[in-house]
């Protein structure tokens, strides 16, 4: 049974999910974030998955990010519902630099728009309020469809890493991506405050279909098989 989010938890509020700070009793230990941790399927492009996680030390896990001031973990509410269905965090925020790291797990994936909406919405707050000039990314190129939705909200493609790790007895590659405070605000204004449109379909039709990982490989490799003619 589900609850629907309550309005004094909330902290980031989308059109189609809410942010909120954990909850370790109701979403943890009365609920079954950790078991998207167990999840073969889940964890198959992620570092996770390759021990085994419980309750008590998802909890254990969760107060740590909690607590770290260098770190901000948020739960992801599916707002027609009030399902848990994900996490978006912002890692080793660097207020030197103006810099974070950008991390996300959705456990439930039969919500269009969710993720994306709940990346928009930190990567909002990490430039208004934060104060952040910079956020960056790494994933598996396997999930080169997922970068294509995030260069909707101006993340691009920085960096491309060979063989950056093993999975199920194969080596693969990650790229790494990024957004700056000046190209975010700039594609806000340009469409009119609302970095979403305030429609996920309508920033969807703008999707491209084209695996811009394998550009960004294939330019690489170009790059190099010229310097050795």
């Amino acid at each position: 049974m589900t609850d629907t989010p309550q309005e004094e938890d909330i902290f980031l509020q989308g059109e189609i999910v809410c942010l909120r700070q954990p909850d370790i009793q109701k979403d943890v230990l009365d609920g079954h974030w950790h078991n998207w941790f167990n999840d073969q399927e889940i964890t198959r492009h992620l570092i996770h998955g390759v021990f085994p996680v419980n309750k008590n030390q998802q909890a254990k896990y969760v107060q740590t990010e909690i607590d770290n001031p260098s770190s901000l973990l948020l739960v992801a509410i599916e707002k027609k519902s009030g399902r848990h269905i994900g996490i978006v965090c912002l890692k080793d925020i660097n207020q030197i630099l103006r810099s974070a790291s950008l991390s996300i797990v959705f456990g439930e994936r039969d919500v269009r728009g969710a993720a994306l909406e709940a990346v928009a919405l930190m990567s909002k707050h990490g430039f208004d309020r934060l104060n952040l000039q910079r956020i960056q990314a790494g994933q598996n190129t396997s999930l080169w469809r997922w970068m294509n939705s995030l260069e909707l909200i101006g993340y691009q493609i920085e960096g491309y890493h060979q063989h950056y790790g093993v999975r199920d007895g194969k080596p693969y590659d990650t790229v790494t991506y990024a957004i700056t405070s000046e190209r975010f605000y700039a594609l806000q204004k340009k469409r009119g405050g609302n970095i979403c449109m305030g429609s996920i379909d309508k920033l969807y039709a703008m999707k491209s279909t084209e695996n811009r990982t394998e550009v960004v490989r294939r330019f690489f490799e170009d790059l190099y098989s010229r310097q050795e003619e």
